[in-house]
């Protein structure tokens, strides 16, 4: 078995020796306190999941589904089955519900549901997430390659985005990484102590109480492909496997025998055969949706692990070209770790870029690991000094620069968006007023984060010139910290301010004053249930509804086809500016005679 780095020569020194490759030079090493890098972890990462969960209004699909879960957990008690309004009166929720427990617990300590209340569970998480990188990587890892890693994770796309809103993913993937850290560091040091099982494994049933299965599976997998790969499955029995059984079973298992009692049939055609064999399989008559081709995830993770994916892609080659990297399990853990995770997904018929979050930890933690690698170098790799990493360093720093200064030239009141109109597609090119608006309500704000990113583009260049790879490391996590802000803490509050039906909603509950509201047949929208007024019910054509005033809620384009009485027509009262989730329809309020 593998045993401890400080108590063998094969521990440490193997490790040394694929960390510090012959001709070495003196790392400047970042000596930051234990307390002192998790405060600065913490505070990075909430810095950029924070602000996009407080001021960003629900305006697409999933987040106010999810949220009329916890709504109706904290006004009806539906704690054990979770339900959640639909077009037909109510449904059972689509996924358990450990993600609406913690959500329903912060609204009730918040002052009931609201857009942050709810998103609020996947922001700690995903913060905890980052720490815990730090903290356990850094026991296995040179603590600079786990310190790098954790700000890698934590300013990748797809992780930011994640975990500041109101879906289970995030909190799926933040469930995950923990009880992954552990096993990588027990197979490196030959199994668990009770205590590392016991979080472990609580850790993966609460990850099978947020997404089902996968959320004990897919780690089990991981874990027992390196066992395989490392011919150590002698270790299985020091990994405690009876003890996660036990946990899994009596607190995973618990909740869905207790589920499927009051479910009945519908809970487990729609938790066990539609959220799990179908989504993996593939068509079926229950339509699990999101199918796509094998290659799907390889465009879509370049994207999410921006801006760290170029350097990803290097890592990976410099640790699967390198023999005795790939032999040692520090880094060959991580290896595995995310091809098990990409083929996994890849596999699946459904696919989601969020869903591959799962990986995102150990991509990062081996991108640190190559970058430390980098800044003990003696002599730089032949290819940082070629034609072509100079070709994509310049390609890079244009993608960044140009898009800046259109946004610079439209500040300054040139107007080049307007320049851009025709040759775009037509889609983007009706936003273009919409992204405009933005720039012109937050000059400031978006002066000072262009600032930033220029800066940060300016010293990651002059950094690579002078092979200075720790201040480019910086350049780096600062343009992605900045570009992210903007992002996530500018662009996207403000087109979900001109797209949420929530102050439309408002208006509409004191313009009704208390009289009985309706959705049309047609018109349920999630966003919209979430936002009306309590007890706000679906009408139905040809059935009394009791004396009038009726006000019904019914998309603008579809108030012709209301029927007309013979006493009046209807009387559309108000309509929204906010829109459904894909920006093509706005929700009118009419009063039927």
């Amino acid at each position: 078995m593998f045993e401890s780095s400080k108590d063998t020569p094969r521990g440490r020194g193997a490790y040394d020796s694929v960390s510090r490759p012959a001709a070495v030079r003196r790392a400047h090493e970042l000596t930051l306190p234990t307390w002192t890098a998790a405060a600065v972890l913490a505070l990075l990462a909430l810095a950029l999941y924070l602000p996009p969960a407080v001021s960003t209004p629900f305006f697409t699909k999933g987040e106010p589904r999810e949220g009329l879960v916890v709504r109706r957990m904290v006004e009806e008690g539906d704690w054990i089955l979770p339900k959640r309004t639909s077009e037909h009166g109510w449904t059972i929720a689509s996924k358990p519900p450990f993600f609406h427990w913690l959500a329903a617990v912060s609204s009730e300590l918040t002052g009931g549901p609201s857009e942050v209340a709810i998103r609020l569970p996947s922001v700690v998480l995903g913060v905890a997430a980052v720490v815990a990188v730090w903290g356990v990587a850094r026991t296995v890892l040179p603590p600079t390659a786990a310190l790098f890693g954790a700000i890698i994770l934590a300013t990748t796309f797809e992780w930011v985005r994640a975990v500041s809103s109101a879906r289970v993913d995030g909190t799926l993937a933040a469930l995950m990484t923990i009880p992954l850290l552990l096993f990588h560091r027990g197979v490196v040091r030959g199994g668990l102590t009770r205590g590392e099982a016991l979080v472990a494994y609580a850790t993966l049933a609460c990850a099978t109480l947020t997404k089902g299965p996968v959320g004990f599976l897919l780690p089990g997998l991981v874990l027992g492909a390196a066992l395989l790969t490392y011919r150590k499955l002698a270790l299985v029995p020091r990994f405690r496997p009876v003890l996660g059984a036990v946990l899994i079973v009596a607190l995973a298992g618990g909740w869905y025998l207790a589920a499927w009692h009051l479910g009945g049939d519908a809970f487990f055609r729609k938790h066990v055969l539609k959220e799990n064999v179908f989504r993996f399989l593939g068509a079926s008559a229950l339509k699990s949706g999101h199918e796509h081709g094998f290659f799907y995830y390889l465009p879509t993770f370049a994207a999410g692990f921006l801006p760290w994916t170029p350097l990803l892609l290097v890592a990976l080659v410099a640790a699967l070209r390198d023999r005795d990297v790939r032999r040692d399990p520090r880094i060959g853990f991580l290896l595995v770790w995310i091809g098990v995770v990409f083929g996994f997904y890849s596999a699946a018929s459904a696919k989601r870029s969020v869903y591959l979050l799962a990986l995102y930890p150990a991509a990062a933690l081996l991108t640190g690991w190559w970058w430390e690698r980098l800044t003990v170098l003696m002599t730089p790799p032949r290819w940082l000094q070629s034609q072509l990493t100079r070709a994509i360093v310049g390609a890079t720093s244009a993608a960044v620069v140009l898009p800046l200064a259109v946004v610079i030239a439209e500040i300054l009141g040139f107007a080049p968006l307007a320049s851009l109109a025709p040759v775009l597609h037509p889609k983007d090119r009706a936003n273009l007023p919409l992204v405009s608006g933005i720039i012109d309500a937050h000059p400031f704000a978006i002066t000072l984060a262009l600032g930033a990113l220029l800066g940060a583009v300016y010293a990651a260049v002059m950094a690579l010139r002078r092979e200075r790879w720790l201040a480019l490391f910086g350049a780096t996590a600062t343009l992605a910290t900045a570009l992210w802000l903007l992002v996530f803490a500018v662009f996207q509050p403000e087109l979900a301010k001109r797209r949420t039906l929530g102050p439309f909603l408002a208006d509409v509950k004191a313009r009704v004053d208390g009289h009985p509201l309706f959705f049309y047949p047609g018109t349920f929208d999630f966003g919209a249930a979430f936002y009306a007024p309590p007890g706000t019910r679906h009408w139905k054509p040809g059935v009394a509804h009791g004396p009038g005033p009726h006000f019904v809620l019914v998309w603008e384009d579809a108030v012709a086809s209301i029927p007309e009485s013979a006493a009046s027509p209807p009387d559309m009262l108000a309509v929204s500016a906010g829109t459904d989730p894909k920006g093509q329809r706005h929700l009118a309020l009419v009063r039927l005679p």
